[in-house]
């Protein structure tokens, strides 16, 4: 499955088509974003066959907590128990043109890694 851009996504290129896109507050922008995330968060727990009971037991808390981390889970810290939690690893990046830096897992400034 090819990664999606955000500002590629429909939902997202109908917003700016949009003739009132000026008046759209940043806090709708925000709610937006947070409904993409969750979207695709559920999305790909579906996918791998992983129950939120079985998310609660990794996390040592309630399915209702799941829950309500599933709702609204973009936080890097969420995403991360998250992501761990189902099994994966999260990674999160920032590009500038060609080159792709990670901003969890880049070197400190002054490492030999640098």
């Amino acid at each position: 499955m090819a990664t999606k851009n955000y500002y590629e996504l429909p939902v997202v290129l109908e917003l700016y088509a949009s003739p009132k896109y000026e008046e759209y507050s940043a806090e709708s922008s925000e709610e937006m974003f947070q409904e993409i995330v969750a979207y695709y968060v559920n999305l790909n727990r579906r996918r791998r066959k992983i129950t939120q009971k079985q998310i609660a037991e990794a996390l040592h808390i309630s399915q209702p907590g799941v829950c309500q981390m599933l709702k609204r889970p973009a936080t890097i810290s969420k995403l991360w128990r998250l992501s761990v939690a189902m099994g994966g690893k999260l990674e999160v990046n920032i590009r500038f043109g060609d080159k792709v830096y990670s901003l969890l897992n880049e070197p400190l400034p002054g490492s030999e890694e640098e």
